[in-house]
């Protein structure tokens, strides 16, 4: 059984068209060659025709030998039915009737007892001339000296055709063939034949984005169980914390409100309760209640929140907000976003600095609030992967604080942006929809 490989497929039909062409070829030399023959051949006796005539040399049998001799072929004289030298007629009756029917006009015939040519040429007294020899067949020269070079230029022609097809087509193909089980293999991957721009380079360039996307789906995949295990854990960490934290808490409101020591633990306690606020906002995500939120409040809350840990770190906040810009959002999870990121640019910045947060419309429905820190910046890979869930590069970091800010603000239609400032330092944007009503100093105050 033939193998059903690309090379077989392409070369098998190849190889029979060259046998073929060169069968073709050489049956097409060999005919030519039998023309030019014939040609000679009638032209010779032509010739000694002529001059036979012009020599008034008699026609004899010991002409006919010398004209055979020299000429390579039978030659006989002819006169009605006189033949010299003598012709067996009873031997050769249908060759001998076509020679003496034959026109003396020089041209050669053939079909003379079906195996054998002549050509007949007239002389004086009715004498004629004929040259008589073994019927020339085409495939009798195939081998002829002559169509050796030309064979040979068409295999040189068909060969280099050949490799032609197979470094622009076969190669290729066999190239992505090989490639098709690092389908699935992490890492990366370089195809030469994407830069081709025909089919080939169509399936190779289809070839690296289902490659892309599944590696995508992996990942995904990957990510997804583990919010999988973590929605679990969280599940049943969080109402083992939450009820330690809420007696923290209350004991700490119990000191007396001079006491440090009370206001770092009550801190801290709120600190352990946002963390959990992060867990259980992943395993059970909940829409955000939309209301009017006074920005500069909301900061200055976050701010406060923060603030043993901004004296410690010795960061100056630098807010430039308008006092009367309202945003829709909900407060709470809004909350846990600026307090995120105060966190994130407090690590940034471990021996002290300027957080400078300023905030201003961005057109006339979204709101433009910057996060900018004179920390190292973020890196390339930062960049690249900001926001993505368990991503970080952080000593002990768990990357879900950027994650979760992510998704707390889609969810407001907003977004949320990373960059490095230009004079150095991160800058992370967030883009948060505008309140269209009253200004804040004529609404109900909202709660820090």
């Amino acid at each position: 059984m033939i193998p059903q490989r690309l090379s077989w497929r392409i070369g098998l039909p190849f190889g029979l068209f060259v046998l073929a062409g060169s069968v073709a070829l050489m049956l097409w030399m060999s005919w030519r060659s039998v023309l030019v023959e014939r040609e000679r051949l009638a032209a010779l006796v032509t010739s000694n025709a002529g001059f036979l005539r012009q020599s008034n040399l008699p026609p004899s049998e010991r002409m006919a030998r010398q004209l055979a001799e020299v000429l390579d072929a039978r030659v006989v004289f002819v006169r009605g039915e006189q033949f010299v030298p003598p012709f067996e007629l009873s031997s050769f009756p249908k060759t001998a009737l076509d020679i003496q029917l034959m026109p003396a006009d020089g041209n050669v015939r053939t079909g003379l007892g079906f195996q054998h040519e002549a050509v007949k040429a007239a002389l004086e007294e009715k004498w004629n001339l004929v040259l008589w020899w073994p019927r020339m067949w085409p495939w009798s020269r195939m081998f002829a000296r002559e169509s050796l070079p030309v064979l040979g230029a068409f295999w040189i022609l068909a060969f280099g055709f050949g490799w032609f097809v197979s470094r622009g087509l076969v190669r290729p193909l066999q190239h992505l063939a090989a490639k098709l089980p690092d389908i699935e293999k992490p890492g990366s991957l370089e195809l030469p034949e994407v830069k081709r721009q025909d089919e080939i380079g169509d399936v190779a360039r289809a070839f690296m984005r289902t490659r892309e996307a599944l590696q995508g789906e992996r990942e995904q995949r990957a990510s997804v169980e583990k919010l999988a295990v973590l929605g679990r854990m969280t599940a049943a960490l969080a109402h083992e914390i939450q009820n330690p934290v809420s007696a923290i808490k209350l004991h700490a409101q119990l000191l007396p409100a001079e006491n440090e020591a009370a206001e770092v633990i009550a801190g801290e306690a709120q600190r352990i309760e946002g963390l959990v606020n992060q867990w259980m906002f992943l395993s059970r995500p909940e829409p955000p209640a939309m209301s009017p939120v006074a920005l500069g409040r909301a900061l200055a809350a976050s701010l406060s929140a923060h603030r043993l840990q901004l004296e410690h770190s010795q960061v100056q906040p630098d807010i430039r907000i308008d006092d009367d810009l309202l945003i829709r959002g909900d407060q709470r999870r809004l909350a846990q976003v600026f307090s995120n990121l105060i966190m994130n640019a407090l690590q940034a910045m471990p021996r002290g600095g300027v957080l400078k947060i300023e905030a201003g419309r961005d057109g006339n429905a979204m709101v433009k609030l910057s996060f900018s820190d004179v920390g190292p910046g973020f890196s390339d890979a930062a960049l690249k992967r900001f926001a993505e869930f368990f991503f970080s590069e952080k000593e002990g970091g768990m990357g879900i604080g950027l994650s979760v800010a992510s998704e707390i603000v889609k969810a407001h239609g907003g977004e949320l942006r990373s960059a490095n400032r230009a004079e150095g330092g991160a800058c992370v944007t967030l883009l948060l929809p505008l309140e269209h009503g009253p200004s804040v100093r004529e609404t109900t105050p909202v709660a820090d």
